[in-house]
């Protein structure tokens, strides 16, 4: 008898019955087929989640149709790719772990047209399709859609019964139709603010739902009344208008669907026969609910969720943030859901279903909800992956296996970087020391961790100090490891993790004592006043004016570049959030800007051929950082001194754990 004995209680989808109460949900970038092609990376990811215990996957989209204009339909990929997905599910089922084939039908107006970087035979014209004529695309407003044609909408219909008939010739256990979700194309269709046809796909909500309900009706006839068809389905949009979101607890009036219209729209899918609603919030416009960064509360979207099965009587999923096991098991046993939707957290750590299971909920490796690895990768289009967890979407190149030689291992820091590196290291066999300077463990990450609303955060500090323990790393603290140390240690691999120290940028008045470093803020060695001015406009400086106007002071950001929250693989729902707080909290944000002068009244700064003067209390600089000085003299030329993190460069918590797994599973 387990404490979370609730979430492992089997439960029927239409006919196919699910081992558990736990559904991995899709992302982006993790598709079993991409441009009509089998992705083994997907599918060896997919194996170890089954492993792990999930009871339903769903995988990320099956484009019906390619979302570039080139022609491709996915209901006419290749035997080979067929055969592939069946092996897939022959060993996915070997843990009596089920998959449903999520399709969707389009992208419409968030198709992503602001990067330039198309592929070759992009047809702008096929791509740029919508429900209604001129709708403004999300990225690009300008730039607008023309209306689908019948035929189009026909063409979509038949594909979807005819690839969801071969999906489950080879053996799937049901489709997920991406629809009535995140304003992508069908959810444009359903929503009057997106769909002003004329015809008997616009104007009542009927004739809006008549596009998803016919691909349900067409899926059903292919496959049979038996075939459960989910449906994803964003309860309400979280919009006031084109490109304009809502934040949490904010009193506002919907511009896309309701509280109100949504039952009815969940009725109409029953009906039509849907056999489940995997079901959020948001839109392309609030995407922080679909996709809810740290700023956002654990669970986000469960009222709206456990509002909506009130109405219907097939299971409901709910996914956003649903990755605490007491939040997921308190949604299920008080019957608010009956499924719990977790998707990030299952790459950074594919154990999580077994070790909740257990009861084991301290050895789960935290999602801290950066996007770094999932969202920021695949958009800079480096491919899905996890911050804290190379090997998902790459389990073969980054499998932990045995070292051949047993070494002596020094790890020099203590910090995140520091300490992935020490447990890998001793995971494969090796005898790991790691030495610290300070009186504790967790590195500039202790400061980061530091916010409200990074609770993760601090949480994967923990992780990580009880990983010592466990792996039987030798930590030592309050030591300086200098050429003495080293040489009465000898060890025969020293792996350099000291990371980095603030940047002190030359400005006039940058020592005095209204002026403090980020860092000083976050740990509250100073404390702010009640009017301020950051000096950063990257993520740090805006998180610090965030977590200031939270607390009812007033600040500023001045930022030397042309634009804020420039950051190497930062995601969009986490920086269009952060954003949004921008324009609600009004925050003033100056760029382009050259500081000329600190005093104790606030500071000077150059915009163009203006001089412009804040008035400020305190002054928090968020200037970036630069590597420590690491190598102890006398050892730089030691062939077997590997510096890693920010310490060798500075980068984000990505760089510092990728490049621990990279030494470890090299030494």
């Amino acid at each position: 008898m387990s404490k979370y004995d609730a979430l492992f209680q089997p439960m029927k989808v239409g006919s196919v019955t699910i081992k558990n109460r736990i559904v991995m949900c899709p992302m982006g970038g993790t598709a079993l087929i991409e441009n009509n092609e089998f992705d083994q990376a997907s599918a060896d990811m997919y194996i170890e989640r089954a492993k792990g215990g999930v009871g339903l996957i769903v995988p990320g989209i099956i484009h019906i149709t390619d979302m570039w204009g080139r022609g491709f339909w996915a209901s006419e990929v290749s035997d080979e790719c067929m055969d592939n997905i069946s092996k897939t599910l022959k060993e996915l089922h070997k843990y009596d772990c089920k998959m449903f084939a999520q399709i969707g039908a389009g992208m419409g107006r968030v198709l992503s047209i602001n990067s330039g970087m198309f592929p070759e035979g992009f047809n702008p014209v096929k791509a740029m399709r919508g429900p209604s004529e001129d709708l403004p695309n999300v990225w690009v407003p300008e730039k607008k859609h023309r209306e689908m044609t019948k035929e189009e909408i026909q063409e979509i219909i038949d594909a979807y019964a005819k690839l969801s008939k071969r999906l489950k010739d080879a053996g799937m256990d049901g489709v997920e139709i991406h629809a009535i979700h995140e304003g992508y194309l069908l959810d444009q269709f359903s929503i009057s603010a997106t769909n002003w046809r004329k015809d008997e796909y616009g104007g009542s909500l009927e004739n809006r739902m008549r596009f998803v309900c016919e691909i349900i009706h067409a899926i059903k006839d292919a496959c049979g009344e038996d075939f459960p068809v989910s449906v994803r389905f964003s309860v309400t949009s979280k919009m006031k208008g084109f490109n304009d979101g809502a934040l949490p607890a904010e009193n506002y009036k919907e511009f896309g669907r309701s509280l109100e219209e949504a039952p009815a729209v969940a009725k109409i899918l029953e009906e039509a026969g849907a056999d489940m609603l995997n079901a959020d919030n948001g839109s392309y416009d609030s995407w922080w609910w679909a996709h809810p960064p740290m700023y956002m509360p654990k669970a986000c979207n469960l009222p709206e969720v456990s509002y909506i099965k009130n109405f219907v009587n097939i299971p409901v999923v709910c996914a956003g943030r649903m990755e605490d096991p007491d939040v997921a098991l308190d949604a299920i046993e008080s019957g608010k859901v009956d499924f719990v939707g977790i998707a990030r957290q299952m790459l950074t750590d594919p154990e999580w279903s077994n070790k909740v299971a257990r009861g084991d909920v301290e050895d789960i490796k935290p999602c801290i909800a950066c996007h770094n690895g999932c969202f920021g990768r695949l958009f800079a289009g480096d491919g899905t992956s996890c911050a804290l967890n190379p090997a998902a979407m790459q389990e073969k190149k980054y499998e932990i296996k045995p070292a051949t030689v047993k070494k002596k291992v020094l790890v020099v820091g203590g910090g995140i970087g520091g300490m992935e590196a020490a447990r890998l290291a001793s995971m494969r066999g090796h005898d790991v020391t790691l030495v610290e300077k300070t009186n504790e463990l967790g590195g500039i990450f202790i400061a980061a961790a530091a916010f409200d609303f990074k609770e993760a955060d601090r949480q994967l500090i923990q992780w990580y100090i009880r990983q010592m323990d466990k792996e039987h790393v030798n930590v030592i603290l309050n030591t300086t490891v200098d050429k003495v140390y080293i040489e009465e240690m000898n060890p025969d691999e020293i792996i350099v993790a000291t990371g980095a120290i603030p940047r002190v940028v030359p400005i006039k008045g940058i020592d005095g004592d209204n002026v403090m470093e980020a860092c000083q803020y976050l740990l509250k060695e100073k404390e702010a006043g009640e009017n301020n001015v950051i000096i950063g406009g990257g993520l740090t400086g805006i998180e610090i004016a965030y977590d200031l106007v939270k607390h009812g002071k007033k600040v500023a950001v001045v930022e030397a570049k042309d634009e804020i929250l420039e950051g190497k693989y930062l995601s969009a729902a986490n920086s269009n959030m952060l954003r949004q707080i921008i324009k609600d909290y009004q925050i003033p944000v100056y760029t382009s800007a050259t500081i000329t002068e600190i005093n104790k009244d606030g500071l000077e700064f150059v915009q163009g051929n203006e001089t412009y003067v804040i008035t400020a209390d305190s002054v928090i600089t968020a200037t970036g950082y630069i590597p420590k000085q690491t190598i102890p003299a006398g050892v730089e030329n030691m062939e077997n001194v590997h510096i890693i993190g920010d310490a060798n460069k500075v980068g984000n918590l990505m760089d510092a754990v990728w490049a621990a797994y990279d030494i470890a599973l090299a030494i």
